[in-house]
């Protein structure tokens, strides 16, 4: 025992496994049940999958795990992808996209042009010609 004292043979014998790393091991070794959560199943994902590089990056300990399909209870190895934090994190969030030319979102959905036309005259379709023409709606 850690405290330096001896363990009676009774409990000894008792014991289902001789340390942690052999439990560790045992509970590797069961089968994966079909119907268990989202945690316990990116756990063996991330086990079944060696550690390495990002597969789309290349960057060094890719730490994450993705099921490329999209069903996170298929752990089977070409379902599996090792990647890195960034790169899994524009998988499932991808950048959004401005709601009337589709450029990359600034602010409340629209792209610079568009933001800066919403903040001045509170519609982002609004537009001026020049200093001597009204501020009128444009379609695009």
């Amino acid at each position: 025992m850690g405290n330096g004292r001896l363990e009676s043979l009774l409990h000894f014998n008792r014991r289902p496994y001789c340390d942690r790393e052999c439990m560790k091991a045992a509970f590797r070794a069961k089968p994966k049940k079909r119907d268990s959560s989202w945690m316990t199943a990116h756990y063996h994902a991330r086990n079944l999958k060696p550690p390495g590089p990002c597969e789309r990056c290349g960057k060094p300990n890719g730490s994450d795990v993705h099921h490329k399909n999209g069903d996170w209870q298929d752990n089977s190895p070409e379902n599996l992808e090792r990647l890195c934090r960034s790169c899994h994190n524009r998988e499932h969030r991808p950048r959004a996209a401005c709601s009337i030319c589709g450029k990359p979102v600034k602010g409340y959905g629209y792209c610079d042009k568009h933001y800066q036309r919403f903040k001045k005259w509170g519609d982002p379709l609004m537009v001026k010609q020049n200093q001597h023409t009204p501020v009128e709606r444009m379609t695009e």
